[in-house]
């Protein structure tokens, strides 16, 4: 929100404004990581207890995936308010709302109203982020402008899974084995705090300033998808945010179902931040180093190789706990090298003067992907049972489809510069 106005577009900020930066989006990393363990990733665990079933888990899925289409409003909004300023005002907006789904936790509201009210607000909520979540990639860009991308995503993505590893044990031992809907109050009133707290840290953030532009919005957009990595990027995503959306979110149904306690399902998040956290520094190493290409190899070809596990699932007690924490930690790895292997495809692949448009159309991509995903997975999820099924197997089987994104990235243009 904080720009010299004698700045140009291209000219990087000093590098007193990088260290500052920095650490603000550090600060606003941070409690996005506390923000989504006290209501993101207990969202579908209080659908659970409200009576949802898999169908309303899908939904909720894909709602959550569509709220990203709002960075393109984001985008075009951020051109008037700044990159901060559209941060801080998205973060803001989602107070109110968050403190009205506490109050729904607290009164104890069931029933299918209540859990299709719940949907819609956690999906306004996850809207009106997204909204602000438009100038996050630009902000990257901005406070990465003389250092290395690899090395700053390492250590704000170290300090973030810290937070990750340490707060899902203290909800999970919060919510118990079998929580009640008045058991997320004061979790969801504690997301209200967080996010007044990102909009302050984000408030004064130094930024570069947009380049001025009279085209509009939608011939911006058609610019950024003429772009041929940035087509082929979309299509990898699309379809890796897919497979991704119609199995992840519906792990808690298949290990709750062989006897795993909802708190223990909780800490899981813990291990998945302990494997993105051990491996981080090695992904950004090679990243800076060899370029994103291995990154996003090594991982997909062992998310496939990984399938095997889920065809011996166990039941109860702790060799469920055991092998769940191994697929997480495995997971989480994994994840970390995707994460920051896209993350440097998608960065080269986006022109400087349509940063915002740029991220916003890589977004939509994974948003339809998701959207899609978590529809069919809700539908598909209950259908496999009645053709005779095990969910594990299901499981299974759309882990092994992996191998299509992965086709697909062998695919990918080499680094281009960053021009327009």
């Amino acid at each position: 929100m904080t720009e010299s106005p004698t700045q140009q577009p291209n000219e990087p900020l000093k590098a007193g404004e990088l260290r500052r930066g920095q650490a603000a989006l550090i600060r606003y990393v941070a409690a996005g990581a506390a923000n989504n363990a006290l209501v993101g990733s207990t969202g579908a665990l209080f659908l659970l207890s409200l009576g949802a079933t898999p169908f309303h888990l899908g939904m909720l899925a894909t709602f959550m995936q569509l709220d990203k289409i709002g960075r393109l409003g984001g985008a075009e909004l951020m051109r008037h308010t700044g990159k901060g300023g559209i941060m801080l005002w998205g973060r803001l907006l989602a107070a109110p709302v968050t403190a009205g789904l506490a109050l729904a936790a607290a009164l104890g509201i069931a029933g299918e109203a209540a859990i299709w009210a719940t949907i819609l607000v956690l999906a306004l909520r996850g809207a009106l982020q997204q909204i602000g979540n438009a100038a996050w990639w630009p902000l990257i860009r901005d406070v990465t402008s003389a250092g290395s991308l690899g090395e700053f995503l390492g250590r704000m993505r170290s300090f973030q899974r810290l937070l990750e590893l340490a707060l899902p044990i203290a909800v999970g031992s919060w919510l118990g084995e079998r929580p009640e809907p008045t058991r997320f109050a004061p979790l969801f009133g504690m997301g209200v705090i967080v996010l007044l707290l990102a909009a302050w840290w984000i408030r004064s953030i130094p930024e570069r300033p947009m380049p001025p532009t009279q085209i509009s919005l939608w011939r911006r957009v058609r610019q950024v998808v003429a772009v041929p990595a940035i087509r082929q990027f979309c299509l990898y995503l699309g379809i890796r945010v897919f497979l991704h959306s119609a199995s992840f979110p519906f792990w808690v149904i298949v290990l709750t179902e062989r006897g795993m306690p909802v708190s223990q399902f909780v800490w899981m998040t813990s291990f998945l931040a302990v494997g993105q956290l051990a491996t981080l520094w090695f992904w950004g190493q090679l990243v800076d180093r060899r370029g994103p290409r291995l990154a996003l190899r090594l991982p997909l070809v062992s998310i496939v190789l990984l399938a095997a596990m889920w065809l011996w699932l166990p039941d109860g007690s702790w060799s469920l706990l055991i092998w769940a924490a191994i697929l997480h930690l495995a997971w989480g790895a994994l994840e970390a090298g995707l994460q920051m292997g896209q993350s440097r495809v998608m960065v080269d692949a986006v022109p400087d003067d349509l940063q915002g448009e740029g991220f916003a159309v890589v977004i939509y991509a994974s948003a339809i992907g998701g959207a899609l995903g978590g529809l069919f997975g809700g539908l598909a999820f209950e259908h496999v049972a009645t053709l005779g099924i095990d969910h594990a197997d299901y499981m299974a089987l759309l882990q092994v489809m992996t191998i299509l994104p992965l086709f697909l990235c062998l695919r990918f243009t080499r680094r281009i510069p960053k021009s327009s």
